[in-house]
């Protein structure tokens, strides 16, 4: 025993010399939980901006991998996410340049046609369609709303409070002219080369393969140069940045964002991904189901800050044990109901889409397809109005009250009650 409590002596997250030096860690914060210190909040609005542009394996599919690992570990190490904006704008660039230029390739390819962009593969009913459709809404929706839930791991590095505002405009602008991108690629080069092939990175394995040329060659290979940046950027902000600080809250006497993000970056690895894209269909459908979960999720948090707190928090007491954001037992029987009503209605056509339906192991009614279908939308109402309606019954404690994190590492700033402000009152 006596070893086991030297060596998480050793692993204790130090403090260092900021703002927040005299906050000592404890099990329930350390610096990188703790709010943002002024001189770390370094992040504009065109940061935010382009935060947003952002089976088996074969030898050659093994070697890149590895060298993906060697350029990605160390900037995990050696960039924190304080200082990653520069790098995030430059890559911006790089990514439109890359997408358009495939794109511009694509089109010329197949003599200046973006191909069949209309006529549909499967012949739907209208009624069908129009549930497809909605389906994909909610396919996107709970996608980016898992993105946008993460957006706080950045937001708090802002300037200012509104910094990060016009992302709200940037990423509907990004998801659409994205998209938009690479339908018009896929239909082209269907069009020229017979084959319907959404993944970038497969289409140029394709394309070099029908034309081995010097010419061709090269531009695979900027291609490729230019995907591999954007997804050594997508992983880092959407993936690596965000896991780490879900487990620092956790474990904040031992762990830091940086070190979550290796532990996290190394259980991806372990995990040979390479075979969620060549084998694990199953695992693909998932994530494009995450609106099932995500939805409800979202609501609850909108309603709560917006609506039930009206945007005012006592900050300290995030960090506190026994505050008043711990409830009873650490659990919040009013998000926990409101979550489950409005995410089980989905289950059943969940399950018999990913079971293979139509025609697959699982069938259910039409019914439950449908709700699966418009998921989103269901479970974000569902949720949002009962969580509204459990807070009105039974109101949480806290409410009307503003405590903010001062800089100078102190619990205080202000309180507001009521409408009433008092300044300088200190919460230890």
């Amino acid at each position: 025993m006596g070893g086991a409590s030297g060596l998480l002596k050793k692993l204790e997250v130090k403090p260092t010399d900021d703002e927040y030096e005299a906050i000592e860690t404890s099990r329930w914060g350390n610096r990188d939980v703790y709010p943002i210190a002024h001189d770390k909040r370094t992040y504009g609005v065109y940061a935010f901006v382009s935060y947003w542009g952002d089976a088996g394996i074969t030898t050659p599919g093994l070697i890149g991998f590895v060298l993906f690992i060697i350029l990605y570990f160390p900037i995990i190490y050696l960039v924190p996410a304080w200082k990653v904006q520069k790098l995030l704008e430059i890559q911006v660039v790089v990514a439109a340049a890359t997408l358009l230029g495939i794109m511009a390739w694509a089109v010329h390819a197949n003599g200046g046609s973006p191909g069949d962009l209309v006529s549909p593969a499967i012949k739907l009913s209208r009624a069908e369609a129009g549930f497809r459709v909605v389906q994909g809404i909610t396919s996107v929706a709970g996608t980016y709303t898992g993105g946008t839930d993460r957006v706080s791991d950045w937001t708090r590095y802002g300037r200012s409070r509104h910094t990060s505002t016009p992302a709200i405009i940037t990423l509907a602008v990004t998801v659409i002219l994205t998209a938009l991108v690479g339908i018009i690629s896929t239909s082209a080069l269907a069009q020229r080369y017979g084959m319907l092939q959404w993944n970038p990175l497969l289409t140029l394995q394709y394309i070099q393969q029908e034309n081995y040329t010097p010419t061709c060659r090269a531009g695979t290979f900027f291609a490729g140069l230019g995907l591999l940046s954007v997804t050594v950027f997508v992983n880092y902000t959407q993936n690596c940045v965000s896991s780490g600080m879900d487990v620092a809250m956790l474990y904040p006497r031992y762990i830091t964002q940086r070190r979550g993000a290796l532990i996290f970056s190394i259980l991806g690895v372990l995990a040979n991904p390479w075979r969620f894209l060549t084998q694990a269909s199953t695992f693909i459908t998932v994530l494009s189901s995450f609106g099932v979960f995500m939805a409800p999720a979202a609501a609850i948090l909108v309603v709560d800050f917006w609506l039930v707190r009206r945007t005012r928090w006592n900050i300290p007491d995030l960090y506190t044990p026994g505050g008043i954001y711990w409830f009873r037992g650490g659990v919040n029987w009013r998000a926990m109901v409101a979550y489950t009503m409005g995410m089980w209605p989905a289950l059943p056509g969940f399950v018999a889409e990913v079971s293979g339906a139509d025609g697959g192991a699982i069938s259910v009614h039409v019914v439950w397809r449908r709700m699966y279908q418009v998921s989103f939308f269901f479970g974000f109402a569902v949720s949002a109005a009962l969580f509204y309606v459990f807070n009105k019954i039974s109101p949480p404690p806290g409410l009307g009250v503003q405590v903010d994190f001062d800089v100078d590492g102190s619990h205080v700033v202000e309180r507001r009650t009521h409408g009433r402000v008092e300044k300088g009152e200190g919460v230890g």
